[in-house]
This record gives structure tokens, sequence and C-alpha cells, in this order.
């Protein structure tokens, strides 16, 4: 296998954009160069590729009868999971569904996710606005530290380093009193795409925290020309409610594979 040097990653991006009908917010993450990845081929014409992150999320497409790189494939998750290493694999393609899945057998489990379009025709206004003993501010490296959720942790394994995620990514909170209660975060971003990851701390769900939050990042992506985009499993109804509510909609469905436990 050949690994593409940074300033070749643009020979992948006719490979992963040939009729799929979506391609995850971290593969351009990583040709953009906002996180460090790695991009197998299979030659130098690259007719198959394989994009990973350092903390082992991949994403693979092209041609799928490629039996020596599918070997290779299966031999890097056996290098994975023999050091106890994460590997999740992101399918192009109903074809390539087929093909994980008769190459890892039961070594992988295959789940459904909806990749939603936002459309900026649909204006969503704040139900209700923040009251007094609520702010709303720009995730810093202060509130990282102060975060339970989305914390040091969370932005080393899918951004490399805090530092590099205040750089290039951008998120809001709300806090409470201080106390930070409701994160919109971009768990990636790119010089097109934001993907939305959410959370709400327990005892404040119900009160339109989330939404007020949403909206804010939202904003930011439009401001700068920049279009967000939301991801969530298949049977997750609140997360799919608010993103309807929020004006993402046409959702396409996708596969991903995770270790089996």
């Amino acid at each position: 296998m050949l690994i593409l040097s940074d300033t070749d990653y643009n020979k992948a991006i006719n490979v992963i954009e040939r009729n799929f009908k979506t391609v995850p917010t971290f593969v351009y993450s990583i040709i953009n160069n906002y996180i460090n990845g790695i991009i197998y081929v299979d030659s130098k014409n690259v007719e198959t590729v394989l994009i990973g992150t350092e903390s082992g999320i991949y994403f693979i497409a092209g041609e799928e009868e490629n039996h020596k790189f599918n070997d290779f494939l299966f031999d890097l998750y056996c290098k994975r999971k023999s050091k106890g290493l994460r590997f999740t694999l992101f399918s192009a393609s109903e074809n390539w569904d087929c093909v994980i899945n008769a190459l890892f057998d039961d070594n992988l489990k295959q789940g459904g996710r909806y990749s939603f379009t936002y459309d900026p025709q649909k204006q969503f206004q704040d139900e209700s606005p923040l009251v007094s003993e609520y702010s709303i501010s720009r995730i810093n490296e202060e509130l990282i530290t102060s975060s339970s959720e989305y914390n040091e942790d969370y932005y080393k394994d899918y951004w490399g380093s805090v530092s590099n995620f205040i750089e290039k990514g951008f998120g809001y909170c709300i806090l409470h009193k201080g106390k930070v209660v409701s994160e919109c975060t971009s768990i990636f971003s790119s010089h097109q795409f934001s993907e939305v990851d959410i959370e709400t701390h327990a005892d404040y769900r119900g009160k339109g925290l989330a939404s007020i939050n949403a909206k804010a990042f939202i904003n930011h992506c439009l401001e700068n020309n920049i279009m967000p985009r939301w991801d969530c499993e298949i049977l997750n109804n609140a997360s799919i409610k608010l993103a309807e509510k929020l004006g993402f909609g046409k959702p396409i469905k996708y596969s991903i594979f995770i270790k089996n436990s």
C-alpha cells in the first residue's frame, strides 16, 4: 500500500466524491489539514482509498473488488485490535457494506446513521430567550477544563489537542450560574463543513437550551461560509427531531462498522 503525503491529498478527492451518497466530515478535515490523519491508496492511479484519523476512525471508498487492499484493511484492523485501539469504519456505499460484512464476518458490527443537509432558507426562531441566570459563550480553553462531556480528552481524541481545536474549530456553550450545562461543538471541521456534536446535562434538558446553543453554532457557520452538518444514529429520535427543528432535512442513510465487544 502507498501512503499519500499531505501535499498529494488532492489525489484522493476524485475517488471519495465519485458516486457516493455522503462523505464524512472528518475526511475533509484530514484533506484540508485541520487534523492529522493518514490516507492509504492502492497505487499511484488511486482506485481505492482508506482515510483515517489518528484516533482510529476510517472511511473506505473506491473500487470494492481490490482484494489486496481489502486484505490490508483486515490486517490493519487485526493490528489495532491486538493493541486495544479503536477501529471504526465508515462505508462509502451499499456495495462496500457487502464487502465489509464478508471480509470481517462477526468481527465488526454494522450500524446505521443519518447524514442531514442544512437548508439555510428555513429560519429558526428561538422559542424563548435565555433568562438572566443563563449565558452563552464561545468555547475556550477555560470552559473546556470545566466541561464533563467535551473535555480535554474529547478534543485530544478528535482534534489532536485543545490548542488545535481553539485554532481551527469552534463551539458554544450555555452556562447556568457559571456551570457548563449545554454544549454544541464542532467534532470535525474543514474549509467547507463543520459537523455538530451537541449535549445538554440531564438536569437541564427540556428547556430549549440545545436549540439556542445549536442556533449560535449554525449562525457562526453561515457567517463564515461554512455548511453545518448534522449526523446521528438512525434510532436517535431526539437528535433527529432537533435536527429537523433547526432546518436540517433530506437524511441520507449510511453504514458504520465498529468492533464487536
